[in-house]
């Protein structure tokens, strides 16, 4: 068998540690590993061999480094972990890396700690730094706010460029991207943004609010818009990043691309997870206990609505006792109505999620996927029916899957468009689940109609 985890021959070839060399040290506790070696290795690549580990081995590791390097470590892992880690640190090291981390990163960490050490981890570090976290924990971790980073490069639209230049260079530590600068007017609400590009070539006796872009006022977004919003806007637009502002117009902070990309993965997993059942921020590092809180309510959702199918099936026991070829196509039935409704329910799913639904929309749309399931079932019915014919020497048989197999992709397509768009309407996620209704519909449904055809067909021909 193969080995899940893959070498890595770039980290072997710069003379990094890579996965397997940090799992061998493990028995010794880590006291034999080079410190140069150990800083020229990926922040990432430690950060995932340390989410395999318990506390005090996180803890034992961390120790053997600098403050610097431990925050560039907890930055790269799951925040809750980082947090777990944190609190069992000594509390002037906790506090200094912090301080250290970037003001999002730091609130994405602090918000996962439980309530005493969050207050005494908050009264330890730079009280500048301190009421700028207070202000971004206000904010749920699912908005703009949530993800935006309060420390901006700004400037005032009266500078000359010559100004804004000096203003950068005094504090070239302050932002983490200087992609592009925001310019304030007197009353510091966002007047338009600079790219650091326009700033550099521009005439130096210029000012400021001649090379500004105005546009971005129409682009920016508040603090209580959801994170994924703003993940679209900022794809929609090309941007690399995209500032918040409050109800007056003043700039809160950024979004940048980085954040995005995180939020892009979180929103795809998680909707691929709860597509099935699964918990949205479940990881296969979880606690059996936890995974099972999770599935298991979806589980026992699942199981009524198969013993539904079970139900169908029952109450057509004798036609089944008599044409016994009737169990065979019944899978066949129901696998390509599952099949037809998850192809829709993908497209529906991903349509929402990218904003190409408009209002209005709801109905043309579900009558295109009907139309398309009709066209695709007679499309396939009419091989499947072929096929029946040829394999039981009956025509009347290829007829019965043809007509199922048309009726079934037909319902399917229709109902995978609907699921999506009521759970939307009703706020909830269009992903939630959606997967195991629509496969119970069309096994309950196909069976019935595959059944209910077969026994009508030869019991009066």
């Amino acid at each position: 068998m193969p080995d899940l985890i893959q070498e890595h021959p770039i980290a072997q070839q710069l003379d990094q540690y890579t996965f397997e060399d940090l799992d061998q040290h493990l028995e010794t506790h880590f006291a034999n590993l080079d410190p140069a070696k150990l800083a020229r290795t990926s922040p990432h690549e430690i950060g995932l061999f340390l989410e395999r580990l318990t506390v005090d081995e996180r803890r034992t590791f961390l120790k053997r480094l600098s403050e610097e390097s431990a925050s560039d470590i907890l930055a790269e892992m799951n925040a809750e972990d980082s947090a777990e880690v944190l609190s069992a640190m000594r509390e002037f090291r906790a506090a200094r890396i912090i301080e250290l981390l970037d003001a999002d990163d730091a609130a994405d960490l602090i918000s996962k700690l439980e309530e005493p050490d969050k207050v005494r981890l908050l009264a330890r570090i730079n009280p500048e730094l301190a009421f700028t976290l207070r202000k971004l924990l206000r904010y749920d971790p699912n908005t703009a706010g949530g993800v935006m980073n309060p420390e901006v490069a700004t400037l005032q639209t009266r500078w000359t460029i010559n100004t804004a230049l000096d203003h950068l260079r005094k504090d070239p530590q302050k932002v983490e991207n200087l992609y592009n600068l925001y310019a304030l007017d007197e009353k510091n609400r966002l007047a338009g943004v600079v790219p650091l590009k326009t700033l550099i070539f521009a005439d130096p006796n210029m000012r400021v609010g001649d090379i500004m872009d105005p546009k971005v006022q129409s682009i920016a977004c508040l603090p209580e818009v959801d994170k994924v919003s703003v993940a679209n806007t900022m794809a929609e637009y090309n941007l690399v990043d995209l500032p918040v502002i409050d109800e007056k117009g003043r700039l809160l902070g950024v979004v940048t691309h980085d954040d995005v990309l995180d939020i892009v993965q979180e929103a795809a997993t998680a909707d691929l997870q709860q597509l099935h059942g699964a918990g949205a921020d479940e990881s296969v590092h979880d606690t059996v206990w936890y995974s099972l809180k999770k599935r298991n309510p979806w589980l026992i959702i699942n199981l009524v609505m198969a013993f539904f199918s079970a139900y169908v099936i029952s109450k057509f026991g004798y036609a089944i006792e008599r044409i016994s070829w009737m169990a065979a196509f019944m899978t066949v039935i129901a696998n390509l109505g599952g099949n037809t409704g998850a192809q829709t329910l993908a497209v529906a799913i991903r349509g929402l999620a990218l904003g190409e639904f408009q209002k209005g929309d709801g109905i043309f749309i579900c009558c295109k996927e009907l139309l398309k399931g009709l066209l695709n079932g007679i499309f396939i019915g009419f091989i499947g029916g072929c096929i029946a014919v040829y394999m039981m020497h009956d025509v009347l048989m290829g007829v019965t899957v043809f007509l199922s197999m048309a009726l079934t992709m037909l319902l399917s397509g229709l109902v995978a468009a609907v699921i999506p768009i009521i759970l939307k309407h009703f706020k909830f996620d269009p992903a939630q689940s959606s997967y195991i209704f629509l496969t119970a519909f069309t096994d309950i449904a196909g069976l019935f109609i595959f059944l209910k055809l077969g026994s009508c067909f030869f019991f009066f021909f």
